[in-house]
């Protein structure tokens, strides 16, 4: 979310006050998509346990055994895999860009070509929101400013200044994934292209219609993955 609302800082005049507004809407419904499908409280997993899970390699050969469950940032970096949680030599630092997929306490990463950015090694594990021909994920940002609590601030409100999230969408087929903030300008435009292969989609996008706008991109990725073929 850190992204969108620099994006919009940045092109704030540029933006009529209707659009805003839709702008605005957008972002609250990509934060809820955010809020409802991860729970990072530690009510149930704790972060640095370690719990059963697996990992899929680049030749796609799956191994079960043990994950312990890093910060959310540094998830998406490097995997701490066991094949026995009680014997610590068993441990091994595996390098996200070299796996295909990996899951601990009910949350899966798959490695895709997205990393903030940041990075010309750009394959990163990004947390897993929605599967399908355009799989909804969520990567997060390693905020180094953010270093102590604020008063009354809860450890959960805490770890999302300190790793602020984006919305991330890749499509069967693409290289690149991209961010929310691509469809956030332009979006009729920029989104009828995106689901260009379902032509009765992307018309309703193009034309405007009611339910195929800004604030419904959420509704609109869900059609397209229910008419297409993975």
């Amino acid at each position: 979310m850190a992204m969108l609302f620099g994006f919009l800082a940045v092109n704030y005049v540029k933006i009529k006050p209707m659009k805003l507004k839709g702008l605005l809407f957008a972002l609250v419904a990509l934060m809820s998509i955010n809020a409802s499908a991860q729970d990072w409280t530690g009510d149930v997993y704790k972060t640095g346990k370690i719990y059963p899970g697996y990992m899929i390699d680049a030749k796609g050969k799956k191994t079960e055994g043990f994950i312990k469950l890093q910060n959310r940032y540094a998830m998406q970096v490097t995997v701490l895999f066991y094949t026995d949680k009680d014997d610590r030599k068993s441990k091994q630092k595996i390098k996200a860009e070299t796996l295909k997929e990996y899951s601990v306490a009910e949350k899966t990463w798959r490695c895709i070509n997205y990393s903030g950015g940041m990075s010309k090694k750009s394959i990163r594990g990004n947390l897993l929101l929605e599967a399908g021909c355009i799989s909804t994920y969520v990567w997060y940002s390693n905020d180094v400013s953010v270093t102590t609590k604020q008063e009354g601030e809860t450890n959960e409100m805490y770890n999302a200044r300190r790793y602020p999230s984006t919305t991330i969408y890749h499509k069967v087929g693409d290289e690149k994934a991209v961010t929310d903030a691509h469809f956030l300008l332009k979006f009729s435009k920029n989104m009828s292209e995106y689901v260009a292969s379902n032509e009765e989609l992307s018309a309703k996008v193009a034309a405007k219609e009611k339910g195929y706008r800004l604030i419904h991109i959420e509704a609109i990725m869900d059609e397209y993955n229910k008419d297409c073929e993975e």
